[in-house]
Parts: C-alpha cells; sequence; structure tokens
C-alpha cells in the first residue's frame, strides 16, 4: 500500500476493532459501517479480509448469535429472517441454521413463552376481546405465523375464562 493507503488502512482497521468490541458483527455489517465512515473500497476490503484472517469476524458464528438472541427475546421465525437480511446473513445457510434452531413444535413453545409474559401486562384490560387482539398484534409484531398466533391466543383465553 502506498503511504496514504497505509495510514487510513491502519484507521479503518481499528474502527473496526472498536466495532467488533461491542459485538460480532456480519461482514456485510461491517462492511457497510466502514463504507459509511468514508473509507474507500479496497481499504475496506482490505481491513475485512485481514479481520477474516484473524477469526475477528465470522458470519457463521454472527448467525448463531443473531438466532439465539432473538429466540431468547421471543421472537419467531419471521422476524428472526427479516433481522438477518437487514444483517446480511440471508440466503440459504441461514435458512438452514434457521429451520435447524426451531425445531418441531419449538416456534410455538416459544410464541407460548413470550404471550404468557405479555398475557399478565394485558391483564388491566378489561374487555376481553380486546386483551386477545392486543396479545395477537403483539405476536404478529414478534414474528409469528398467523396459525401459531391464533393457537396462542386461543389457548390463553381459554385458561382465563
Amino acid at each position: 500500500m502506498v503511504h496514504g493507503d497505509e495510514s487510513a488502512y491502519r484507521a479503518a482497521l481499528a474502527g473496526a476493532l472498536r466495532i467488533l468490541s461491542a459485538r460480532d458483527h456480519s461482514v456485510a455489517e461491517i462492511t457497510r459501517k466502514l463504507a459509511r465512515r468514508g473509507y474507500a473500497e479496497d481499504v475496506v476490503l482490505a481491513v475485512v479480509a485481514e479481520c477474516l484472517r484473524l477469526n475477528y469476524l465470522d458470519d457463521r458464528r454472527s448467525l448463531d448469535q443473531t438466532i439465539g438472541r432473538l429466540k431468547r427475546k421471543g421472537c419467531g421465525v419471521r422476524r428472526i429472517r427479516m433481522e438477518l437480511a437487514q444483517k446480511g446473513l440471508a440466503g440459504a445457510a441461514a435458512e438452514d441454521r434457521l429451520r435447524e434452531s426451531f425445531g418441531s413444535g419449538e416456534e410455538r413453545a416459544v410464541a407460548l413463552a413470550a404471550a404468557r409474559r405479555k398475557w399478565k401486562a394485558l391483564q388491566t384490560e378489561p374487555d376481553p376481546r380486546k386483551r386477545v387482539q392486543r396479545l395477537q398484534r403483539f405476536l404478529y409484531s414478534r414474528g409469528f405465523s398467523e396459525g401459531i398466533i391464533y393457537e396462542v391466543s386461543a389457548e390463553l383465553d381459554a385458561l382465563s375464562t
């Protein structure tokens, strides 16, 4: 690299390391962030290559962490798929990993756990119909399918009557 490029490379690498010290990022995320900070494309590519070589960047690790975090938060497959796409982690590998993470009935179990937590907060709503509707909107915003939302909300509504 030329002398000017060397200092830009060092600054970009330092910036990438600061970014990565907070949490894992995907290659696409770190590339976007460095480009947004004004680094030239060749500098960004060199920094990404170095981070990959040092194993500071790993899309598989970032994929697993994102899926795990959102699953613990109580999100469904649709919401997780959307967030993975925003992080540049969409594709066949992401879909396979998502399917592995949610075994049969597991998405329903995650939805039920999230719904139970929300249901407690909704007990102040005097109208039972509105309570169920609010629960359904909550589950929809968390990315669960309509079938799961209906099953879970019907189960909780039946338990409360």
